[in-house]
């Protein structure tokens, strides 16, 4: 089923089978970055845009972090973009919004939690990106939102596929009108979340391919023997 609301196209996906075949439509094009939100009705705003951060100075924090992170990272010569990619996918809140190359991966991320939500899948194409060596992170216009294809300086990203939208005024919504650009929600009601979690895995789209660190094992296995019940012995 699918409907319009300003400028985005909405589905609803009935079944795995379903998400499968309506993702086909992508897969002879390079161009779209998919993101998954596990409640359908979260803006697309990055978190240092939303409560308790919005307020906040996310610049600051960042320098914070970068200033403690150094004995963490597997090298010394990173640049701010790379960190703060790095920052962002270690939970600090930064300006940025994750997306993938992967509409599987993002698929994940819409149905790992809040079960009693529906999720959604946002598809998006991108036609231009930020060019980072002449760039700071910080310094663009307010109200700029541009994607950001970062290098992959972590496991995660790399994993992932991971991109990012930079958005110069945290607080500011990717639907809000970004390059004239249609941009497709793929409603997955909460019912079928599960379900689409063990097809996930069962193609390899989980936390410990996902999180390829302690956290992510330590995820995965926890979830495997949680559902333990759910393999059984019929096939």
């Amino acid at each position: 089923m699918e409907a319009r609301k300003s400028n985005e196209k909405i589905t609803i996906i009935d079944s795995f089978d379903h998400l499968i075949k309506y993702m086909g439509k992508f897969r002879k094009t390079s161009i779209y970055n998919f993101r998954g939100q596990s409640n359908k009705d979260w803006k697309l705003i990055p978190k240092a845009g939303r409560p308790p951060f919005e307020e906040k100075d996310d610049k600051m924090l960042f320098m914070h972090w970068k200033r403690r992170a150094t004995a963490y990272l597997k090298r010394d010569n990173y640049d701010e973009w790379e960190l703060l990619a790095i920052a962002q996918h270690n939970g600090i809140p930064t300006r940025l919004l994750d997306w993938t190359h992967n509409p599987l991966v993002a698929a994940f991320f819409a149905c790992m939690e809040n079960f009693e939500t529906d999720g959604a899948i946002f598809a998006y194409k991108s036609t231009t990106y930020i060019e980072t060596k002449s760039k700071d992170p910080f310094k663009f216009p307010n109200g700029t939102i541009k994607f950001f294809m970062p290098t992959a300086s972590s496991d995660r990203i790399m994993n992932q596929l991971g991109y990012f939208t930079l958005h110069s005024q945290p607080t500011k919504e990717l639907t809000e009108k970004i390059e004239n650009t249609v941009l497709e929600k793929i409603i997955i009601p909460h019912g079928i979340k599960k379900e689409i979690i063990f097809a996930l895995n069962q193609f390899g789209i989980n936390s410990l391919t996902l999180f390829p660190d302690l956290d992510g094992l330590t995820k995965h296995l926890t979830w495997f023997y949680t559902n333990y019940k759910y393999w059984d012995d019929t096939i």
